[in-house]
């Protein structure tokens, strides 16, 4: 029997439901992996809602005009790739100090992650490096792929010390796109 919903329909639904938006993709995408790593952020208590959103906010227009150029820039290498990342959590920590690098790449990649997923007819140029972007860290991703009893991924204070879950991945899925097997795997879960 024909499905009375379309493709195009479920996926319109599913994206709105979870993402709260039809529009302004790149911005959602980025609310989205927020969410996914602010449990961890540990904010001076004196720091109030309102100056905590504000400062939200202007990170998010920050990270959306640095990931936008990341995913445009053109005839990249992984090497350059993985410098620019670097740079950008660097970056990011500067935006917002009391980010730990697990934080600061947890947000990125999750912000790339979500953007991959709705597609290019929705954020233009996001396939153009994806097999360059890198997986997001996290506690289900350590338990599933890495050692046990690691220090937790929020914890993360170094790119050294992130970059050896990256290098590790890859060599698991030599010649293949890492976000992609990421997607695949996470999906068994």
């Amino acid at each position: 029997m024909k499905s009375i919903l379309t493709e195009q329909e479920r996926e319109n639904f599913l994206i709105r439901l979870y993402f709260k938006t039809d529009e302004n993709y790149e911005i959602a995408g980025i609310k989205r992996a927020y969410l996914d790593f602010n449990r961890t952020l540990v904010l001076p208590e004196n720091c109030e809602a309102k100056e905590r959103n504000a400062k939200r906010a202007k990170t998010e227009l920050f990270l959306r005009t640095k990931l936008i150029k990341l995913i445009k820039s053109s005839n990249l290498t992984q090497t350059e790739f993985d410098k620019l990342h670097e740079k950008l959590c660097n970056e990011l920590i500067s935006e917002w100090n009391e980010l730990t690098f697990g934080q600061s790449q947890k947000w990125i990649n999750m912000s790339l992650k979500y953007w991959l997923l709705f597609g290019e007819s929705r954020i233009p140029n996001i396939e153009n490096n994806s097999k360059f972007f890198h997986i997001p860290i996290d506690s289900i991703i350590q338990e599933r792929f890495f050692q046990k009893n690691l220090p937790a991924w929020s914890k993360i204070q170094t790119y050294k010390e992130y970059f050896w879950y990256q290098q590790d991945f890859r060599k698991r899925y030599i010649g293949k796109i890492p976000i992609l097997e990421e997607f695949r795997e996470f999906n068994k879960i």
